[in-house]
C-alpha cells in the first residue's frame, strides 16, 4: 500500500513539473522542445489540445465523423517515436499524419460547402496541423 502511494504521489508530482496533464500536451511539449530551426513555431499545447477536442466534438455534432481514433493513432505514434519528432528526414508517422488530416479535411469540406465557419477550418481546409 506503501508503494503505492508513493507511486501515485510521484507520478502526480511529475505531471505538475513537466506540466503535461494529457497525451496531447505531453507529445506537444516534445514538439515543442524542438529547436525553432526544425520546426515552423512553437505551439500552444493547452490551447491545441482544446482546439483538437473541441473540433471533434463539433464535427460529431454536425453528423460527421469525429477524427479522435485517427488523432489518438498520431499521438500514439509520435509517443512512440518521441525521439524522432524533431527529425525532417523521420516519415515514420507519416500514415497517422495523413488519416489525422485527411479526416478533418472531410468534415471541413463540408463546412466550406454547407458555406458556414469552423475557427480550424478555412476554404475547406483544416488550420489544426500535425506534429
Amino acid at each position: 500500500m506503501r508503494a503505492v502511494l508513493l507511486t501515485a504521489g510521484l507520478v502526480a508530482v511529475m505531471g505538475l513539473i513537466t506540466g503535461c496533464s494529457s497525451k496531447c500536451e505531453s507529445v506537444c511539449g516534445n514538439y515543442n522542445a524542438c529547436e525553432l530551426s526544425q520546426k515552423p513555431t512553437d505551439v500552444d499545447c493547452p490551447s491545441f489540445c482544446s482546439d483538437v477536442d473541441s473540433f471533434n466534438s463539433r464535427a460529431k455534432a454536425a453528423g460527421q465523423e469525429s477524427c479522435d481514433a485517427q488523432f489518438q493513432a498520431h499521438l500514439d505514434c509520435w509517443e512512440k517515436n518521441s525521439g524522432q519528432i524533431c527529425s525532417s528526414d523521420f516519415d515514420g508517422c507519416n500514415d497517422a499524419r495523413q488519416a489525422w488530416t485527411d479526416c478533418m479535411t472531410t468534415y471541413c469540406a463540408a463546412v466550406a460547402e454547407a458555406k458556414q465557419t469552423d475557427p480550424n477550418c478555412s476554404k475547406g481546409k483544416p488550420t489544426l496541423k500535425p506534429f
